[in-house]
């Protein structure tokens, strides 16, 4: 179900792709349709993390890695090139949708940023 109307041309363009027997079709989103979405979207990403137990926020690990590229005067894109990876996973990672990084990519993005990846225990409380 769609968090929003279709335009005529959209349903249109839909019935076309139907009577042609296309399994796909490829929509352009209107302005408002993508922000419905976009709210739908995480709306319901919401409410998976809350089902699993799981916090939206990004970790405190996550908010130092944002912290120090910034403070070393570096893009997502600069940290990606640098690290090997992705603009979208830093940003994953640093936003907090990467909840689970593993170890070597963490050191990765430290290196890039000539920092070190320093990991400790502490007593549970």
């Amino acid at each position: 179900m769609l968090p929003f109307k279709l335009t005529p041309s959209q349903k249109q363009q839909l019935a076309k792709a139907k009577a042609a027997g296309q399994q796909r079709l490829v929509l352009r989103l209107t302005e408002s349709q993508r922000q419905l979405d976009s709210a739908f979207v995480a709306e319901i990403d919401e409410l998976i993390r809350e089902e699993l137990g799981q916090s939206a926020e990004p970790s405190d690990l996550a908010r130092q890695l944002r912290v120090a590229r910034k403070a070393a005067g570096m893009s997502l894109a600069d940290v990606a090139e640098q690290a090997s990876m992705t603009r979208q996973a830093v940003l994953a990672i640093e936003s907090g949708k990467n909840s689970n990084p593993k170890i070597d990519t963490l050191n990765r993005i430290a290196a890039a940023l000539g920092l070190k990846l320093n990991l400790s225990l502490s007593k549970a409380i």
